[in-house]
């Protein structure tokens, strides 16, 4: 049984902590892939409704999924745009993992993108990206014990960049060390004068820390950036009701944001803030989701007047409990259509 968009979210803030994976996975797939039972193929239309001139313009894309039958994906069909016969082909491993991205063009074929895994792991032994005849991207992992241990760049088989990880004795990673040939000066914003001209540029913070803490059900993670006081801290609580996960970002100490995703069996919720210098709430965008309705609030500066947006979905499901039409509407007018065929190995 493939799990709600929820897991998704999860995973999501799960990757502000992890290494740098290339190939993101978790915005390839369609969120609308939630199913019981034995399914062996599931296409997806979207039918978008804009007023335009008075009129409805309706614009329409199309996801078509196949399902190993141990519920894994296999193949992966996408055209976001129906007025051209332009498709992206996203080929999977029997552990779901990406192998390669392709565009088809009418009848024309390119290979864009490909991963090549040795070991279990999410992350690739190299990614190679062929933007085009002239311009290749890749990026190398080095592994320890199933762990990456060093991340590469490349452009046409130049080093741009790599980062070095260390890791605790629970193979949590305590250090991402960064590292640019072209600056050796530690700072993420270095100006060039020569030449007649001014030149810009900008790097990530070369050390980045990971702290970790355990309170019963809570888990702590604190990710520090110490050069410039950078701090954001990550709270995981689960119990038999609900996951929360809460990540807090800081500067010099001064809480800046705050997120709470809190997921129940039927409903989630996502919370943002922003603060100001006195601690106080600047403003937020709060979003409240269940089966039924998608509720938005939100104010842009303190004191703001709360502005909502609710959008409700009608569900329409097949014979196995699995739903074929999602049908969100404004106000009473219809906004968004979602359908799905789905196809089963027992049929």
């Amino acid at each position: 049984m493939k799990k709600l968009l929820f897991v998704f979210l999860l995973l999501y803030a799960e990757l502000l902590f992890s290494q740098i994976n290339e190939i993101n996975k978790l915005e390839i797939i369609p969120k609308e892939i939630d199913f019981k039972g034995s399914v062996k193929k599931i296409t997806i239309k979207n039918f978008y409704l804009h007023k335009k001139n008075e009129t409805i313009d309706t614009v329409k894309a199309i996801s078509e999924i196949d399902f190993s039958k141990e519920g894994k994906i296999k193949l992966l069909k996408d055209n976001n745009n129906l007025l051209y016969d332009n498709w992206r082909i996203v080929e999977f491993d029997n552990l779901e993992r990406i192998k390669s991205i392709s565009k088809k063009e009418g009848h024309e074929m390119t290979n864009v993108t490909n991963q090549y895994f040795n070991k279990k792991s999410e992350f690739p032994d190299s990614t190679i990206i062929n933007q085009n005849k002239k311009y290749k991207v890749k990026f190398i992992n080095f592994f320890s014990k199933n762990l990456v241990v060093r991340h590469e760049h490349y452009i046409n088989d130049t080093l741009q960049e790599y980062r070095l990880y260390k890791y605790n004795n629970r193979n949590q990673i305590i250090e991402d060390l960064y590292f640019n040939p072209e600056d050796n000066t530690d700072e993420t914003m270095v100006s060039d004068k020569s030449n007649g001209s001014y030149q810009l540029s900008f790097y990530p913070e070369r050390k980045t820390f990971y702290e970790y803490k355990n309170n019963k059900d809570t888990t702590i993670v604190i990710k520090i950036q110490q050069k410039y006081s950078r701090k954001e801290v990550m709270k995981k609580i689960k119990n038999k009701i609900s996951n929360v996960e809460i990540i807090e970002k800081y500067e010099n100490n001064k809480l800046k944001q705050k997120r709470i995703i809190n997921i129940l069996k039927d409903s989630i919720s996502n919370l943002h803030y922003r603060y100001n210098n006195k601690n106080e709430i600047d403003s937020y965008y709060n979003k409240f989701i269940n089966s039924k309705r998608i509720v938005t609030k939100w104010t842009t500066y303190q004191n703001d007047k709360e502005s909502i947006y609710t959008i409700n979905i009608d569900i329409v499901n097949d014979d196995f409990n699995n739903w074929i039409k999602k049908i969100y509407s404004i106000k009473n007018v219809t906004d968004h259509i979602i359908e799905r065929k789905i196809e089963y190995y027992n049929d």
